[in-house]
């Protein structure tokens, strides 16, 4: 059992800090994300936040990030930018475990570069955060560009619904629509003990480092479940409605053989870790 996060860890010196994982992103998309970002930082002043953009693309990839950062990103007193850069392609959530080391801030943002906050998302994740210090991580309420919602936390699967939903394969409409977790009615849902997404994950810094952050043996696909059920052996997980994003974002299923292929790898992983279920 994990110790609880009250009080007994010390305080840093930053209230907020941002990881955004990248790979040769599409920059309309990322400048997307650090726009309404920043916005959403001008909210919380007198706070500032740093972002950490980690990497992990190749070195033609990495130079033109590096121009178009400088050119559209050079930070200012509320937002300070910072690239990670150098590693190679670590995977999603080595990538993270790098921003997580390279802070101090209270508050730690997991971002998917394909997610757009809205102006109010910080002050109200944060609110829920300072409310309740047996809190480690809020969801965000998420909907798709076109505003239609999109249920990003989700029960416990069977290895069934994964192979249904994951790689694209037909039928089983029920055991997808029970793969969702269902919102509860008022303006939070506790999903302590459920999985959460990794394109919006606004933390506790103390507790992530306090599970040791993302298990590196995931590449890609399932280390924000396996972060998950860790951070609700000790601390409880919340989903409110006022923290609301923009998600881009789409399954492994329509990204092709390589992603199909760490989708498949990475569940396997994730069941011999938590157990498997059929």
């Amino acid at each position: 059992m994990v110790s609880r996060a009250s009080g007994t860890l010390p305080s840093p010196c930053e209230p907020l800090s941002v990881g955004v994982v990248t790979y040769a992103p599409d920059l309309d998309r990322l400048g997307a994300c650090l726009d309404r970002l920043a916005h959403a930082v001008a909210e919380l002043a007198p706070e500032r936040a740093t972002v950490f953009i980690v990497d992990n693309g190749p070195a033609a990839d990495s130079a033109v990030l590096a121009g178009w950062l400088a050119r559209h990103f050079p930070g200012t007193p509320d937002l300070v930018v910072r690239r990670l850069s150098g590693h190679g392609n670590v995977g999603f959530g080595r990538g993270h475990n790098q921003a997580l080391q390279a802070t101090d801030a209270a508050w730690h943002l997991i971002l998917n570069p394909d997610a757009e906050l809205a102006p109010d998302a910080l002050v109200h994740g944060l609110r829920w955060l300072r409310a309740d210090p047996e809190v480690a991580l809020v969801a965000a309420w998420t909907t798709g560009p076109d505003g239609r919602f999109q249920p990003l936390c989700k029960t416990y699967p069977t290895a069934r619904v994964l192979a249904l939903r994951g790689l694209g394969l037909p039928g089983g409409a029920g055991l997808r629509a029970a793969y969702d977790l269902p919102p509860a009615p008022g303006p939070v849902t506790d999903v302590t003990g459920g999985l959460v997404s990794g394109s919006f994950m606004l933390c506790r810094t103390a507790a992530l480092r306090a599970v040791g952050g993302f298990d590196p043996a995931y590449f890609l696909y399932f280390e924000d479940f396996d972060l998950s059920l860790r951070l609700a052996r000790g601390w409880r997980l919340l989903w409110p409605r006022d923290v609301r994003v923009v998600h881009h974002g789409g399954g492994a299923a329509r990204k092709g053989w390589r992603h199909r292929w760490h989708f498949a790898r990475s569940a396997v992983t994730f069941f011999r870790r938590h157990g498997w279920r059929w």
